[in-house]
């Protein structure tokens, strides 16, 4: 919890010290971890009361935090030329991966359910990774001569 804080406060102290092509991503990242951040803080109290899994209060995170790191990932690559339509195609996925994980692990998780909605939650996890690691995604940071993940350490 504290080092997710810590990482918000650098990014958010540290803002105006990045080029201004990369304000957004920074700031978008320092979103990212205070969401973290407070979400990792209702887990561990819901764990302490409860002595079980906060699945639901982990999918909330997520359903937060996982479309903003698309939106970060499209804010890094358009300095390459990345289109919007990669953005919402990644969050799409993303929402699909995420929803579809919650049914099989906390609303089907009888039977074939957990299987059936973890193939279909993994075949979206696999789209976005086939995007990020050979897709449109790849070609633009190929294009950029690598200069766009060199600047963020990717």
């Amino acid at each position: 919890c504290m080092a997710m804080m810590a990482a918000s406060t650098f990014f958010f102290l540290s803002l105006n010290q990045f080029d201004k092509k990369w304000r957004t991503s920074v700031l978008v990242s320092g979103l990212i971890t205070f969401i973290a951040a407070v979400h990792y803080f209702y887990m561990r109290d819901y764990w302490a009361a409860n002595m079980e899994s906060p699945t639901f209060f982990r999918y909330v995170d997520w359903i937060l935090t996982v479309p903003l790191m698309c939106v970060e990932f499209y804010l890094i690559l358009k300095v390459a030329g990345a289109k919007q339509s990669l953005m919402w195609k990644m969050i799409f996925f993303s929402v699909v991966m995420l929803i579809t994980g919650y049914f099989g692990e906390a609303v089907f998780n009888t039977g074939s359910g957990p299987a059936v909605w973890g193939a279909i939650s993994g075949a979206a996890y696999f789209y976005i990774v086939y995007e990020i690691w050979f897709g449109s995604a790849k070609k633009l940071a190929v294009e950029a001569g690598g200069d766009v993940l060199q600047a963020h350490k990717i």
